[in-house]
């Protein structure tokens, strides 16, 4: 008996070096990050669940005064602070209301609508 020789080589596939993801400055962007934090939405929420030096906060902020329905808008003012000091230190409620804010956050980001 006479092995057979293999002649395809093993395909190494070289992986491609790691890239911290950045966010391209949009118009949008450039709007939201020109906003003074004054008046009566101070996004306590999208504060708490994304971290203070995350720009996500601000672009939901923009959403809740420029899109949101009104109704979502004034109960996020009247009970927002309570519900972010309620998150401080809750990393799997962080995560859940991260995951229901992304929506609201892509379609500013795409000049989109989002509805509730």
């Amino acid at each position: 008996m006479v092995a057979k020789e293999n002649n395809s080589a093993p395909h190494a596939t070289a992986r491609k070096a790691y890239e911290k993801p950045t966010l391209t400055k949009t118009a949008v962007l450039a709007a939201i990050a020109a906003t003074a934090i004054s008046g009566p939405v101070k996004c306590w929420v999208a504060r708490a669940a994304f971290g203070e030096s995350d720009i996500r906060w601000m672009i939901f902020r923009a959403w809740l005064i420029d899109d949101a329905p009104a109704w979502f808008r004034s109960l996020y003012i009247r009970y927002g602070e309570a519900i972010g000091n309620w998150l401080a230190g809750r990393e799997g409620a962080r995560r859940v209301v991260r995951a229901m804010m992304a929506p609201a956050i892509n379609c500013k980001l795409h000049g989109r609508q989002q509805t509730l």
